[in-house]
């Protein structure tokens, strides 16, 4: 007599909702999404069809969330996620995090003067062990010379009547010299005065950012300024937080 083979069992993360097949729809949907932020243009914008594709997919995704409550699963949430896609707002804005230039006032709250900075890349790594939201800017000077980090520090807690909003006390905000790299590279590259601090301290507004999607290696945020951010799971250690 045959017998049908049967499947291996799936032990999903602790708190996530079981995702089933790898083919099933959220991969399907997760893997059209990377693809159309993929498609971006030569200057990290997108044409209004693949705008639409995205918002789209990002809004099909967090329908299907296998986290429905990231209050329960924070852990699962902990790491370090680099950001593939982000809008700030205003439509304009939606391919920001590839590679473009900035003001230096405008990254840290007016806490540093207006210089011309080049944004690389943006990481975000969150512990909740100690409550850390942090953001983290990879930057360049304009001209190339010099690449560092500037870091903007944040606390977060969840309220249970909001269990996906992380709700964030942004704090201080610092460059982060590393190697070579010393506070004086720094500050004659991006043109900064002689006595500028590298570290100051934060009071802007309270923000909050929904978990609104999330599993292994994808997460989907919603920020309370309308701002949409798209991140995938990185492996490392942490620039601002220690991950095992």
């Amino acid at each position: 007599m045959l017998r049908r083979r049967r499947r291996p069992r799936r032990f999903p993360i602790a708190g996530f909702v079981k995702e089933g097949d790898p083919m099933s729809e959220i991969a399907t949907l997760k893997s059209a999404l990377r693809a159309s932020i993929g498609a971006a243009g030569p200057t990290g914008t997108y044409d209004d069809a693949t705008y639409a594709e995205i918002i789209r997919l990002i809004n099909a995704l967090a329908e299907r969330t296998p986290m429905p409550r990231p209050i329960d699963a924070q852990s699962a949430v902990t790491g370090p996620w680099r950001s593939t896609f982000a809008q700030f707002g205003p439509r304009h804005t939606a391919g920001k995090p590839v590679a473009h230039e900035n003001k230096l006032n405008l990254l840290t709250f007016a806490r540093f003067p207006e210089r011309p900075v080049r944004v690389l890349a943006i990481e975000q790594e969150i512990h909740h062990a100690s409550g850390d939201y942090n953001n983290v800017h990879f930057v360049e000077s304009i001209d190339g010379a010099l690449q560092t980090q500037l870091i903007v520090f944040g606390r977060y807690r969840i309220e249970a009547d909001n269990p996906k909003r992380y709700i964030v006390d942004f704090h201080r905000i610092a460059f982060s010299p590393q190697g070579a790299v010393t506070p004086e590279h720094i500050r004659r590259s991006f043109d900064l005065p002689e006595d500028q601090a590298m570290s100051v301290e934060l009071k802007p507004p309270r923000l909050s950012s929904d978990v609104v999607f999330c599993d292994a290696d994808m997460r989907i945020n919603f920020g309370s300024m309308g701002g949409i951010y798209v991140m995938d799971r990185v492996a490392h250690g942490g620039h601002s937080v220690a991950f095992p």
